[in-house]
């Protein structure tokens, strides 16, 4: 199992992941990383606002090791 961080970015700010997750792999990283966009994206349209961020994988170490962009585009 590998320790993996998910630090949230809006703009210039980002807040880091303290706890992080113990995941199988960086294929499992990426799918955590993914249904989070995805539930924030859902929670940005309920509430009328934009959900342009980004999520930055890190892995034990502090590196990033993947970012997933959460947007949506308006319709």
């Amino acid at each position: 199992m590998n320790r993996y961080f998910f630090n949230f970015r809006q703009g210039e700010e980002v807040s880091r992941d303290a706890l992080g997750m113990y995941l199988s792999g960086l294929d499992e990283a990426r799918e955590e990383a993914m249904l989070t966009c995805r539930d924030l994206i859902m929670m940005a349209e309920q509430m009328g606002e934009s959900a342009d961020c980004e999520l930055q994988v890190a892995d034990a170490s502090g590196e990033p090791v993947l970012v997933i962009p959460c947007s949506q585009t308006k319709h």
